[in-house]
């Protein structure tokens, strides 16, 4: 009886444990996103993203994430150069994002397209993201 209680206690640490440890290698596979256009950084559900000068997307909230495709929602932060581009006037708006297309950069994987629909318009837009190629991987 002592022996089936040990091994009961046995295999529920070990499960406990098992699931404790998939997580960080589950993630580890999940592809990530360039977080700005002029640097090789590369993260798993970023924050925030910049990959073009005069757009960025900020408060990102990851709602999925797998192997081929990312949700998030967030707001578009795009200036509009007016007066000039140095003037950094944004025009924010909410919207929901769609990522896609994973490519290799810098040997890990990333996703390479962003479709951003405007939550209140529904105008959609696809954006390319950056991705930095390295050979030898």
């Amino acid at each position: 009886m002592k022996l089936s209680r040990l091994a009961a206690a046995v295999t529920v640490v070990a499960v406990a444990f098992a699931g404790l440890t998939a997580g960080p290698a589950q993630a580890a596979a999940k592809p990530g996103v360039v977080v700005d256009y002029d640097y090789h950084k590369i993260k798993v559900k970023p924050k925030t993203i910049r990959p073009y000068k005069d757009l960025n997307f900020s408060k990102l909230h990851w709602t999925s994430l797998t192997a081929s495709t990312g949700y998030a929602t967030g707001v578009q932060n795009v200036n509009t150069c007016i007066p000039d581009c140095a003037a950094a006037n944004y025009k924010h708006t909410k919207v929901k994002l769609k990522f896609t297309r994973v490519r290799s950069s810098d040997c890990r994987k990333v996703f390479t397209r962003v479709r951003v629909t405007e939550v209140k318009s529904k105008r959609t837009k696809t954006y390319a993201l950056p991705r930095h190629k390295r050979s030898g991987c």
